[in-house]
């Protein structure tokens, strides 16, 4: 009986840490102990009537970009595609052309899209990843078109450049006299970390991968209090040492700001997804655990955690939305139905309370708060986050979605440029999972170098050629191999 209850004892241990350990994908889920989200359809048809209400209003103008509505009249006002927000309307395009498979949303999204490209350039500020992440990044997961691809490539190098490897940081915004920082680095940084990850994930350039990695690792070290609830910004000196922690989106420096928390905890669930470090779950967790914590009766909360002029003060339902669509992500890596629940409760209310659905306003939620004092509002990106929610719940619950047709074929890009001293580059394309190889050749037929060998799932990748300077002058071909299919291109070295 002894031995009998001492291996009753161990398969109960190892099944508990097999389940936590276990790499939990959409779906793999089972939805029978998972209770529903009842607005499930009432939600794509509201998003569908308000996205084409938009349209309209914006007289299908891809050079406006909504951002938030009039508190007055319900209308958008609209920025250039330089606001921070301009990638969340196209984001929410492509959002519903996943959804329904209605090929107007994909035309619609595609428009919006194009329009975005150029930002890919911008370097001044770290939302550089939040607009091509939202716009280039989503259509490129959706369509694998090649030219999204390049976009993404080169918003990731703008966004690279804003890294201290002194400090380890993505600088945020560059100083604010008014501010009185040297080097802030912003909680909602987070986000924009998604684009590094991506455009890393389909290229050699590991050093994103580091940057995204040590900017995650310096924000969870510096930003979080004991408690898991996070600053808005820290200011650090040229050293990397900590000027002062604070937060100018609250009601004070010692607050804790509910859109910023909701950043924490789908941030790092975003950057566990994609490196598995247990450290990023840790701080998604810690993050999730307090935003849980102290959430009012109705799921969604006040613009400041701390606010002392509650219930006098306004709600935020961009803050709800986004932490919504971490905490269902969170939930497929952790298995903790608490995750999963509060992130339908929270749907759930924005949908009965805080939709548009009975009155004339052009956004899809209403209620978010974009600083103190403010009146509440619609907000983009409440929007936005808030359709990908509902697109996570259809994953999780084994939803079914509409087949999307993708732009891959196999493909060798002729090199860029060409002829080329030092540095060259390319994209290539695969339309099935395989063992990739890629060769550089003299004309003799000799092999000069290996590329790449390795694994590669559907979609488009670049290389970058980073050193020609054991290279003769010449030409040279590089050939692509996969599952008997090749490709070849030329190209001239010219020293």
């Amino acid at each position: 009986m002894k031995a009998l209850y001492t291996i009753h004892l161990f398969l109960f241990f190892f099944l508990f840490f097999f389940n936590f350990s276990v790499e939990f994908s959409f779906s793999q889920i089972s939805s029978q102990r998972l209770h529903d989200f009842h607005y499930l359809n009432e939600a794509v048809d509201l998003a569908d009537k308000k996205l084409t209400q938009t349209l309209q209003e914006l007289a299908f103008d891809p050079t406006l970009h909504p951002a938030h509505t009039d508190p007055e009249t319900g209308k958008w006002i609209s920025h250039t595609r330089n606001e921070w927000t301009s990638g969340y309307f196209a984001g929410s395009l492509w959002y519903m052309y996943q959804l329904t498979g209605d090929e107007k949303w994909k035309d619609y999204a595609s428009m919006w899209t194009e329009d975005m490209k150029s930002t890919a350039n911008m370097s001044n500020d770290h939302d550089v990843g939040l607009r091509i992440f939202g716009s280039l990044g989503n259509g490129y997961i959706l369509t694998q078109n090649r030219q999204y691809l390049r976009a993404v490539m080169q918003g990731a190098n703008s966004l690279a450049s804003r890294y201290n490897p002194d400090i380890k940081a993505i600088k945020s915004w560059d100083p604010w006299e008014s501010l009185n920082a040297n080097y802030p680095v912003i909680i909602d940084n987070m986000m924009n970390l998604e684009l590094l990850f991506l455009a890393a994930k389909y290229s050699e350039k590991e050093e994103w991968l580091n940057i995204a990695v040590e900017h995650a690792k310096t924000t969870y070290k510096h930003h979080f209090r004991e408690n898991g609830s996070t600053y808005h910004i820290v200011d650090f000196d040229d050293q990397g040492n900590v000027n002062r922690k604070f937060t100018i989106q609250g009601y004070g420096p010692n607050s804790v700001w509910a859109r910023g928390q909701g950043w924490a905890i789908y941030g790092f669930t975003m950057a566990y997804r994609y490196t598995k470090r247990p450290d990023f779950l840790e701080a998604a967790i810690k993050a999730a655990e307090y935003f849980i914590a102290n959430l009012p009766d109705d799921n969604i909360p006040w613009y400041d955690f701390l606010e002392p002029s509650i219930p006098s003060t306004t709600k935020d339902a961009s803050a709800a939305s986004v932490a919504a669509s971490g905490l269902m992500e969170l939930y497929s890596f952790t298995d903790q139905p608490k995750y999963f629940d509060t992130s339908v409760n929270i749907l759930s209310s924005l949908m009965t309370h805080y939709s548009s659905q009975n009155t004339s306003d052009s956004s899809i939620l209403l209620r978010s708060t974009i600083h103190r004092g403010d009146k509440e509002r619609g907000t983009v990106y409440a929007d936005y986050y808030f359709l990908e929610a509902i697109k996570r719940y259809k994953e999780i619950t084994g939803g079914v979605f509409p087949q999307i047709e993708t732009e891959l074929s196999f493909y060798l890009e002729q090199n860029y440029p060409n002829p080329f001293n030092s540095q060259t580059q390319f994209y290539y394309s695969v339309e099935e999972a395989g063992e990739v190889q890629i060769d550089l050749y003299n004309l003799a037929g000799k092999k000069i170098k290996t590329l790449f060998n390795g694994r590669r799932e559907p979609g488009t990748y670049f290389i970058q050629l980073l050193d020609g300077s054991g290279l003769a002058s010449g030409f040279y071909i590089y050939t692509l191999r996969m599952n008997k299919k090749m490709a070849s291109k030329k190209m001239l070295h010219i020293k």
